[in-house]
């Protein structure tokens, strides 16, 4: 009795031991990128070239200076919060209403028209930015943020509502014929009583949107020269002929990083909710 006492509880702490050794890899993997590059954001140029690589060494805030100070990153990391937010609004104002419609309207071909829409956001981007060059080219909107917003709201679109459609698949449609029956119409019925129910999916719709579009590089690389450059763009230019400023594309990549990171702190309670259970189950 004692021995096989004795052996469930070595298999339980081998077990258990293993279980954290998995979770240290994985958080070792996943967090060694963002580490050292918050470690290299923090190096002077020399130290960065240090071989072996510094692991121990006295932090500075120059490259960050250096950033704002010596480049256009200021205006870049505007324009990326302009253009992300933006084409986020118009995606999820347009999105949503279509999703509505895609779930209640009652017709053969709307299978044919979701096909379509996945279809269109599994394509590549550069199935996309060609013709946008072209037709910018065209009408002028080359290196413009009304250019960006454009192909970004173009190519999210269908995001918004494959999600925001599967969010109003749960909602009971007898909540919205109480509302007919109340006499509320059908926008009143929407925005008064359906939206609110989704109000989880919505947020997490428009967290994952602007990630989506904050992320970007396809489109802001082609479409853009010098106005309307993002802050990824930007990054990317401090790699010039004469040699690559790495301390300041540390900086710039920790200061890309963190909307990302810490927007779903700000609303995670609505984030959770809406990729977990969506909205009210019938």
């Amino acid at each position: 009795m004692m021995d096989l006492q004795l052996r469930y509880k070595i298999k339980n702490i081998l077990s258990r031991s293993a279980a954290y050794l998995v979770l240290i890899l994985y958080f070792l993997f996943t967090l060694g990128p963002l580490l050292w590059i918050i470690s290299l954001s923090l190096k002077t140029q020399l130290q960065a070239f240090a071989n072996p690589p510094l692991i121990f060494f006295k932090p500075t805030l120059e490259n960050y200076q250096k950033l704002f100070s010596e480049t256009k990153f200021l205006r870049f990391f505007v324009n990326s919060i302009f253009i992300s937010t933006i084409s986020t609004v118009l995606s999820l104002a347009i999105g949503t209403l279509a999703a509505y419609g895609l779930v209640r309207i009652k017709a053969h071909w709307k299978n044919m028209v979701l096909l379509w829409i996945v279809l269109i956001r599994m394509a590549p981007a550069m199935t996309f930015v060609i013709p946008f060059f072209i037709v910018f080219l065209g009408i002028g909107l080359i290196d413009t943020r009304i250019g960006l917003i454009i192909s970004y709201f173009t190519f999210n679109l269908p995001l918004v509502i494959w999600l925001m459609r599967s969010f109003f698949l749960d909602v009971s449609e007898s909540i919205e014929e109480a509302a007919f029956i109340d006499g509320a119409s059908i926008p009143q019925t929407f925005f008064r009583v359906v939206l609110p129910i989704t109000l989880p999916g919505l947020v997490s719709t428009g967290i994952i949107t602007f990630i989506v579009c904050w992320n970007e590089f396809i489109f802001a690389l082609i479409l853009t020269r010098n106005k309307a450059v993002t802050a990824a763009i930007g990054i990317m230019n401090l790699m010039k002929y004469e040699g690559t400023e790495w301390g300041m594309m540390g900086a710039g990549a920790v200061i890309l990083i963190l909307p990302a990171i810490f927007m779903p702190f700000f609303i995670g309670k609505y984030l959770v909710q809406g990729l977990t259970r969506g909205a009210l189950k019938e």
